[in-house]
């Protein structure tokens, strides 16, 4: 199996048929931040997680699978980051389920074909817990929208690695800078962000929605143990 990379080879077996797109302009940090800040995606106050902690900050990127613009930025954003690497794949795995729709677009614009993972497998039909055309022993880049600790992502690949796949890297739109690179890195799993958290807050200052204290007070307490 030839392993694919950004450049659209694939593992298939069937013919595929490479598609010619425009090459979009790569995309800076600043401009998808103000974007997802006039989506109201960062908000401030005291919110749990699901890990149960309670954060000061909130990321929400679900919001931005209303715009369709945006989502395509936030996709673009982390292929310019894949390729960039140089990170080798045959196949797009979204962590179920908010970064279905970034993998899709990751998938599209990238043209290497994409699986999903199920939370759990069908009790019906193939009762398959992976869907799509794979082949055994091909490599998997995990898409996720934001991160954590990292655990979801740890799962999806438990899960992944099971079905005699390969999953070595894997890529979000935001890191919260909470752990996830160190988690990761224990299941040999090299993890990429875009943006991360503490460029949020230092995005949130130049809009004057907090100052540098507030901004070193909410990292302490992201850096307490969960």
């Amino acid at each position: 199996m030839t392993a694919a990379t950004a450049n659209g080879n694939h593992a298939i077996e069937d013919p595929v048929v490479v598609k010619t797109q425009a090459v979009s302009p790569p995309v800076d940090e600043s401009t998808l931040f103000e974007e997802l800040y006039q989506m109201k995606c960062f908000r401030t106050g005291e919110f749990y997680l699901k890990s149960g902690q309670m954060t000061p900050i909130y990321i929400d990127l679900r919001r931005i699978m209303s715009s369709p613009r945006v989502l395509r930025m936030a996709a673009q954003a982390m292929c310019d980051k894949v390729v960039a690497k140089n990170i080798k794949f045959d196949y797009i795995v979204g962590v179920p389920y908010a970064a279905l729709p970034l993998a899709t677009l990751v998938s599209d614009i990238l043209n290497v074909p994409m699986l999903m993972k199920r939370k759990e497998a069908k009790a019906y039909g193939t009762k398959q817990l992976i869907e799509g055309v794979y082949q055994p022993g091909g490599t998997v880049l995990l898409v996720e929208d934001v991160v954590t600790s990292g655990e979801s992502i740890r799962e999806t690949a438990e899960a992944i690695r099971k079905e005699n796949l390969k999953v070595m890297d894997a890529i979000a739109v935001l890191d919260r800078q909470q752990g996830a690179t160190a988690n990761l890195a224990e299941d040999d799993l090299n993890f990429l962000s875009f943006l991360t958290m503490e460029g949020i807050l230092d995005g949130l200052i130049t809009k004057n929605e907090m100052t540098e204290d507030r901004k070193q007070q909410i990292i302490e307490h992201l850096a307490k143990p969960f």
